[in-house]
């Protein structure tokens, strides 16, 4: 919770699993803020490689809020087109001193 307008960072951890899962190697993110605005995030990446390409297990972004209200915020990975994970979380932003006026 914060009062708007409200800069926020969220973070998404893969937990789990093979360091070398293909599904998840090298996956564009795509965060969608709940607001009518989605960003995404891709890599270049060399090919897969079985045993020894690493999956990236950490995904961070920032947004900022400019009005008040109750926002579902969307984290999805994706292979091309594909969603190969997704997760969700509900944000409330208050009112700040702008929203007075």
């Amino acid at each position: 919770m914060g009062l708007s307008p409200l800069r926020v960072r969220t973070v998404a951890e893969i937990r789990g699993g093979a360091d070398d899962y293909a599904e998840f190697y090298c996956v564009s993110v795509e965060w969608d803020w709940g607001d009518g605005t989605v960003s995404e995030n891709a890599e270049d990446c060399e090919p897969y490689v079985a045993g020894t390409s690493e999956i990236r297990r950490r995904f961070s972004a920032e947004h900022v809020y400019r009005q008040s209200g109750n926002f579902r915020v969307y984290i999805r990975l994706k292979q091309k087109n594909r969603v190969v994970a997704a997760a969700n979380a509900q944000l409330q932003i208050r009112p700040g001193a702008r929203d007075a006026f």
